[in-house]
């Protein structure tokens, strides 16, 4: 084996080997459009330009004059054309570490004229409107903020290249009759006409469908149901009408009762005004006065049915006093006297006053309907049951019982017999005659007293 010596590289390769490594590790910034736009960088000195750069630039103003002369612009005072920047060929760039791009800043531009210059020779504008005069070169842009230069090498911002001018929009910095305008006249960055959506047209109201009427066959009704339909039509109609007349009836009644009510307590008062009249002129005279006899008489049980001979039990069942303590109301007539004096121990009785009945039937009076025993709690009772005896309230009983009227029977017959509580502090002596301090018999107008006690 024979042992070779290393080669030794060569240092271009060398060199190459270390530029690649750096723009590896550090590639070049992609190009993004700064949020806000670059400070202008401070003023530089201008650089050298040689005799062919000066020749094209004296021939652009000649263009210019000629432009100006043929479009008749008003004279407006222009300001002094930047120098133009100097291309620096691509061998003259310098060695090592390429130069960082200068980032393009989005500022808004200026205004425009409304008719784009050729690109070539530039046409007359309209009338009342100024040429736009050629286009300036764009200054030097600043590095990108953030990242700086390599140490020991200075960077010198890369001018862009004169692009021809273009039919429409011209691109890049404003010209220089635009910023002029807009010095004098700020105008507002031109906004774009907004897309506004078509209105849609509201769709047809389509009328709502009507529902089907779906006819079910009609079945005939039975006979039998339209004869009970009328009955019961006319059964309403016989109701309704009985139920108004009815009502016309009970007012006309409630007023008749009041009428009556005061007939009667005017007849009351004259009788009471005869009696005391007759008094008082008996007394004058120097006589005696006779009172009237009792129409009436109200006769009270007092004793049972113990020791009762049959002759006395018949009299007692005769005026309707069956119980203890019951009372009712007789005519005071020959055979009816004959018959109390049977029964005087068994029973007392006496004349009571119109206070006496009338306390009596408002308090304990009950009608007997068909056998029952009904409170007399409203004047269409009476009316119902007494009106063919032209009885209709309760004044008209008082009134035919106190004064024993024609229809006294029929009254009578109509009420139930009273039934009293036994008396307040008792009674003294059932067995022995009132006349002889006892409580069976008469004892006339002291029937009162008892029935206070007892009611």
């Amino acid at each position: 084996q024979t042992n070779t010596p290393p080669k030794t590289p060569d240092p271009q390769q060398r060199e190459k080997k270390k530029k690649k490594k750096k723009e590896e590790k550090n590639p070049p910034p992609k190009h993004r459009p700064a949020k806000h736009p670059a400070k202008p960088p401070a003023a530089k000195p201008e650089p050298t330009t040689t005799a062919s750069e000066t020749e094209s630039v004296s021939e652009d103003k000649s263009e210019t004059k000629k432009q100006a002369k043929g479009a008749r612009v008003p004279k407006q005072p222009q300001p002094e054309p930047a120098p133009a920047p100097v291309e620096t060929p691509a061998e003259e760039k310098p060695k090592g570490r390429p130069a960082k791009q200068p980032v393009k800043t989005d500022a808004p531009p200026a205004a425009e004229p409304e008719k784009p210059a050729p690109a070539k020779s530039a046409k007359a504008p309209a009338k009342g409107k100024a040429a736009a005069p050629a286009p300036e070169p764009e200054p030097a842009k600043p590095v990108q903020k953030g990242k700086a230069a390599p140490k020991g090498k200075p960077v010198e911002p890369e001018p862009e290249p004169e692009k021809p001018a273009v039919k429409g929009k011209a691109k890049g910095a404003p010209a220089k009759g635009a910023k002029q305008a807009s010095k004098e006249e700020p105008e507002k960055p031109a906004k774009k006409a907004a897309t506004v959506p078509a209105k849609a047209t509201p769709p047809p109201k389509v009328a709502p469908k009507e529902p089907e009427v779906v006819t079910e066959p009609v079945i005939p009704m039975p006979e039998s149901m339209l004869k009970a339909n009328k009955l019961k039509t006319k059964r309403d109609s016989m109701r309704v009408k009985t139920a108004a007349s009815l009502m016309k009836k009970r007012k006309l009644s409630t007023i008749q009762s009041y009428k009556r009510a005061e007939k009667y307590e005017q007849e009351y008062k004259k009788l009471e005004k005869d009696l005391i009249y007759q008094r008082r002129t008996a007394r004058q005279a120097g006589g005696f006065f006779v009172e009237p006899e009792p129409k009436i008489a109200l006769v009270i049980r007092i004793r049972g049915i113990l020791g009762v001979s049959p002759k006395v039990k018949k009299i007692l069942r005769l005026l309707r006093l069956r119980q203890l303590h019951n009372a009712v109301f007789v005519r005071l007539t020959g055979p009816m006297q004959q018959m109390l004096r049977l029964v005087e121990p068994y029973v007392t009785y006496g004349y009571p006053n119109l206070k006496t009945v009338r306390e009596l039937i408002y308090k304990r009076g009950y009608a007997k309907i068909k056998a029952n025993r009904i409170p007399l709690t409203d004047n269409e009772l009476i009316r119902q049951n007494m009106a063919r005896y032209n009885i209709i309230c309760v004044e008209d009983i008082i009134h035919e019982i106190y004064t024993s009227g024609p229809k006294f029977k029929q009254v009578n017959r109509f009420l139930w017999p009273f039934k009293l509580s036994s008396p307040r502090g008792g009674f003294v002596k059932k067995r022995i005659h009132f006349t002889e301090g006892g409580d069976a018999g008469n004892r006339e107008h002291f029937i009162n007293k008892l029935v206070r006690k007892m009611n």
